[in-house]
């Protein structure tokens, strides 16, 4: 019943008498050498620091001797957290057959919360984004309103394009993305979020330059861009 996306996520109760290891993994098939980095939302009912939960991928079951081990970023007790983690060596994460977590500091009796786990790239060739914001306001105005229409905040949403040149193939339309739209290279200052890829356009020029122009369609929540 807590979760960011869709309608659940995977919760993991840590007894107190467990001290390190292995938590859980998943049967997978997935070949990740085309990708750079994992995004997920995490959340621990008690505060981590840096790399005392990992998350772990192999190609051997039950992730008994992982390819790469991934320190989750410290988090905050009780709050919903977006993270990226780089992928080290992603060449040699062609075959994997099981994705884990992994607990390294002993932190007592404690639940974790992992959802949307996905593998993300860079999308070659972009030049410029755009995204935008939006409120519902709905009107609230009564008999009491002194004549004077009321209003409330209600649904919020955010959606955007982006565009540059062809490097390869096209992104599919939808499709649902990992988005992560850098203001600059200070981590912090960046938004993150999932998005419908809902409309593409192309075109060319007699210079032989293919262009492309994505609109996307933001879904759940977006992670704002700090100072």
């Amino acid at each position: 019943s807590d979760y960011k996306v869709g309608s659940g996520s995977a919760k993991f109760v840590v007894a107190a008498g467990f001290a390190t290891g292995v938590i859980g993994s998943e049967v997978i098939s997935l070949d990740l050498t085309a990708y750079t980095q994992v995004m997920a939302w995490v959340k621990s009912s008690v505060a981590l620091n840096a790399a005392d939960w990992q998350i772990l991928l192999d190609n051997s079951a039950l992730c008994a001797s992982p390819l790469e081990t991934l320190d989750i970023p410290a988090l905050s007790s009780d709050t919903w957290t977006y993270i990226k983690i780089a992928l080290a060596t992603p060449a040699n994460l062609g075959s994997l057959i099981s994705v884990g977590l992994n607990q390294a500091v002993d932190k007592g009796a404690m639940n974790f919360w992992i959802d949307d786990l996905r593998a993300a790239k860079q999308i070659a060739g972009i030049k410029s984004w755009t995204i935008d914001q939006a409120v519902d306001a709905l009107e609230a105005t009564g008999f009491d309103s002194s004549g004077h229409r009321q209003y409330v905040p209600a649904l919020r949403g955010w959606s955007g394009t982006f565009d540059g040149y062809k490097d390869g193939a096209p992104l599919t339309i939808g499709s649902v993305v990992g988005l992560e739209l850098r203001e600059s290279a200070t981590a912090t200052q960046q938004f993150r979020g999932n998005a419908i890829i809902t409309d593409l356009s192309g075109n060319t020029t007699v210079d032989g330059l293919v262009a492309y122009t994505y609109n996307f369609q933001g879904t759940d929540s977006l992670v704002i861009a700090s100072a």
